[in-house]
């Protein structure tokens, strides 16, 4: 059993599929990737998600394919899924769909967030990865909005496309030939991936909807979230919860408390029995995702400083100093030339 995040191997069909059309073996890829092989054959096996993420990036490298993530999407079968898949394919309405992908798709990936958010008219599906040290991720992203555009299409019609579609990541190739192969406009270096469509396509009736398997597939996941809020530290948990608020709504204690049905005390007492402090998780949640801001984007110090929720670019400037020992700009001087060799 891997240990961190992971997802379950049927998610490995899509590319599966694509590396069998093109004579590449994908037992042989895997192993580079540390993918066991057994995950081949057996859609329900828990691999770590970091593995997940590379077999993809080595994947577009050994196709010399870079829109490979999206291919594989439209090959994905979201019944690969098991009991995930069956309760997203069997709701009444795609907005319904939806809103169980994003209320239970730690089920089946760990360490991820999926918001579905209407306003004005106007829904915004978005999807990312927590954990700021799995990266590059460009062909995960990809990959994920290709499967919600799929699953989408298949209440709106196979003819329809968002309004727009938003990546983390920056652009390999031209941005006009994403909006060729998508249909719609291609933003890069966003926040975060993301469709956006009209509110009125969540109101589409899913064609496979079906009441009672729609019920037990749901307690099914139910059951399934509920050990693993379990067997999961309340350490992990704060930390998931402020990767999740970072930069967009308040990270201080007493805010992530309510968030996991706490009150401050109680989540102050909670993790000191293991071993650790609120403020000892929160600059380490900082510390990780600075690092990876530093190196693999070019957002300005006082815009990293800012998502991190520091009163300014100097207490920023101040704090990592402390953890590296470097500057940030040293540090990103240092780390984005090793990472560009």
């Amino acid at each position: 059993m891997p240990t961190g995040a992971t997802i379950v191997s049927g998610a490995l069909s899509g590319l599966q599929h694509v590396l069998d059309d093109h004579g590449v073996e994908p037992c042989a890829l895997g192993r580079s990737s540390g993918i066991p092989e057994d995950a081949w054959r057996d859609r329900r096996v828990e691999i770590p998600l970091s593995s997940f993420v590379s077999i993809y990036e080595r994947g577009a490298e050994a196709l010399h394919q870079p829109g490979v993530g999206w291919t594989c999407g439209r090959k994905f079968d979201i019944a690969d899924l098991g009991a995930f898949g069956e309760a997203v394919l069997t709701a009444p309405t795609i907005g319904d769909a939806l809103t169980i992908f994003a209320d239970f798709i730690s089920a089946v990936q760990s360490e991820t967030e999926l918001r579905l958010t209407v306003d004005g008219g106007q829904a915004t599906l978005s999807y990312r990865i927590l954990n700021p040290d799995i990266w590059p991720r460009r062909q995960d992203a990809e990959f994920t909005l290709s499967v919600l555009k799929s699953l989408i299409e298949t209440a709106a019609g196979d003819d329809w496309h968002p309004d727009f579609i938003s990546f983390e990541h920056d652009a390999v190739r031209s941005v006009t030939a994403w909006q060729e192969a998508t249909g719609s406009d291609c933003l890069f270096g966003c926040e975060t991936n993301a469709l956006g469509f009209p509110e009125s396509v969540l109101g589409c009736p899913m064609p496979q909807t079906d009441g009672s398997r729609h019920r037990l597939s749901v307690e099914t996941l139910a059951r399934r979230m509920a050990e693993i809020t379990r067997s999961t530290s309340l350490t992990e948990r704060t930390r998931l919860a402020i990767y999740s608020h970072l930069g967009s709504e308040a990270v201080d204690q007493e805010t992530i408390a309510a968030i996991l049905g706490l009150s401050r005390r109680s989540l102050h007492r909670h993790l000191s029995d293991e071993g650790t402090r609120y403020s000892a998780v929160l600059e380490d949640c900082r510390f990780r995702v600075a690092r990876q801001a530093l190196v693999c984007s070019g957002h300005p110090l006082a815009e990293i400083a800012f998502d991190l929720s520091y009163s300014d670019q100097t207490a920023f400037e101040r704090a990592f100093k402390r953890r590296t020992g470097l500057t940030p700009r040293h540090y990103r001087r240092l780390f984005r030339r090793d990472a560009a060799a």
